[in-house]
């Protein structure tokens, strides 16, 4: 599996990555998601297929990826390839997913009301929301993955009707959302594959968008929880834009520059310790911002 950081992708007036980059973030995003299809990635790289073939083809070569019907693969060992995509990416940032997760847990209140989705990092949340065990908390998630790791008798745990995909272990279509409209939220716990200013944040998957956004409609607030590797990469579909989104749940891996735009957008950032605390950017930080030339004008702690 690649261990190279990940590369945003360039696309609109600024034309696909150069070929080598391209290559490589495909790559990357193919070992996240368990596959790639060649429309889907000529969608999310801009390209057209005859490249996508192409830049496949040199990978296929290069042994890191197979071909499948439709596209290609993650090539690794049996028990790897035994994996679904939930599983590879349990594996992927777990500390960063840990200190997102302690952080989060602060703001589940007793008798809350709230929805985690599918994502791992919801998954590091469902642990530890076991682990501190809050009195009359309502969970509703569409994951099969969470409801079965919650055994805490003070969370009351509803699971969406729907069907199940089995590869990324999450419940999803047309009756997962009509449910899920039907709810009053208090918080909605959501995650994607990446996170800009231009498109938010953002997946590849259409049945995980559709549950996203019907969750977000019913909830009073919006919490993303999202880890420094994803910051700056842009999928296909968004979850939710930027002004969508109540408050940001990081890492303290993250760079702090990153930051000052989306609280610049009024989005309530908080920074997790190692420690699992939270906090909100700190004087030094918007230091830092604005000897880098940025101005926050964020909610103040």
């Amino acid at each position: 599996m690649s261990t190279e950081p990940p590369i945003p992708i360039a696309r609109g007036r600024r034309g696909p990555l150069v070929a080598a980059l391209r290559r490589r973030e495909m790559l990357r995003r193919i070992e996240t998601e368990g596959g790639g299809g060649v429309a889907e990635l000529a969608g999310i790289f801009g390209v057209s297929t005859v490249t996508i073939h192409r830049d496949l083809e040199v990978l296929v070569g290069e042994g890191v990826v197979e071909r499948v019907r439709g596209g290609v693969r993650p090539l690794a060992d049996a028990d790897t390839l035994q994996q679904g995509g939930f599983e590879r990416r349990l594996g992927q940032a777990t500390e960063a997913k840990r200190m997102i997760a302690a952080s989060a847990a602060l703001l589940v209140n007793e008798g809350s009301t709230i929805f985690l989705d599918a994502s791992t990092t919801c998954f590091a949340l469902a642990r530890e929301l076991e682990r501190i065990a809050p009195p009359g908390v309502t969970l509703v998630t569409n994951s099969p993955a969470i409801a079965f790791e919650l055994h805490a008798p003070s969370i009351h745990v509803i699971v969406t009707p729907g069907e199940i995909d089995q590869n990324l272990r999450l419940i999803g279509g047309r009756w997962t959302v009509e449910f899920i409209a039907g709810l009053n939220l208090e918080t909605a716990f959501i995650s994607g594959l990446g996170l800009t200013l231009d498109n938010g944040l953002t997946t590849g998957q259409r049945n995980i968008t559709d549950v996203l956004h019907a969750a977000r409609a019913v909830a009073q607030e919006t919490v993303a929880l999202v880890d420094a590797s994803k910051f700056g990469i842009n999928s296909l579909l968004t979850i939710a834009a930027v002004d969508e989104i109540d408050r940001l749940i990081v890492d303290e891996t993250v760079d702090r520059s990153l930051l000052a735009g989306y609280e610049l957008a009024g989005i309530r950032v908080t920074v997790a310790r190692a420690a699992g605390a939270g906090r909100e950017p700190d004087a030094a930080d918007r230091t830092a911002w604005h000897e880098d030339g940025v101005t926050t004008s964020g909610p103040t702690p």
